[in-house]
């Protein structure tokens, strides 16, 4: 059973949260390090030339969200709502093989959530520079890291995020699906490890 699929709330979340970061423009340009990038932060099959409609660019975003929530469906447990939006932030912009081989991804999958955070800041490089250095001009990703990593230790909720980078919140109802998704996460995974841990009683029993 996945339990971190992209659906309801989550989707919307990603789509204010990751789509606000990366900006959008209907026609294709050159980001920082060279690459041609459209819509909101589209880099497959775009090159010089290529214009799109708005609708066209949101349906690349929500297919381009689920395709880096691969991973995250991978987890065995039952993310936090905040979580699963900091790392899949971070799944779409470093992709899905950098953050499949990330130490941030080792600890997800033991449910490390502090440690799991803390990786965030660490992602601040871009084409070989460090982005800390804001001679480099990328300094944008440093920015980025920061908001994502307070958003996933839970000392900003998502519409103070979106705040942050000029965004408009989420409303009301959204907000109220995410909560039922954190009381989820809590029941999900309280069951399964009252059911790991019955079964360990049951072998030192036996």
């Amino acid at each position: 059973m996945r339990l971190n699929k992209l659906t309801g709330a989550i989707l919307a979340g990603a789509v204010a949260l990751t789509g606000g970061f990366e900006g959008y423009s209907h026609y294709a340009y050159q980001d920082p390090i060279g690459v041609w990038t459209a819509c909101f932060g589209e880099t497959a099959g775009i090159k010089p030339g290529d214009i799109f409609t708005r609708k066209q660019c949101e349906a690349m975003l929500t297919s381009s969200l689920d395709k880096h929530n691969a991973p995250i469906t991978k987890i065995p447990q039952k993310l936090p709502p905040r979580v699963h939006l900091a790392f899949l932030d971070m799944a779409y912009n470093i992709g899905t093989g950098a953050f499949s081989q990330s130490t941030m991804y080792r600890y997800l999958l033991n449910a490390d959530y502090t440690n799991a955070c803390d990786q965030i800041p660490r992602w601040r490089f871009a084409g070989g520079r460090d982005c800390a250095i804001k001679s480099n001009n990328c300094y944008g990703i440093v920015n980025r890291r920061a908001i994502v990593h307070q958003l996933c230790h839970g000392n900003i909720d998502i519409n103070e995020a979106l705040a942050t980078i000029g965004q408009m919140p989420l409303d009301k109802e959204i907000l109220e699906q995410l909560d039922d998704e954190h009381e989820l996460e809590v029941r999900v995974n309280n069951h399964c490890f009252s059911g790991y841990y019955g079964y360990l009683s049951a072998i030192a029993t036996f």
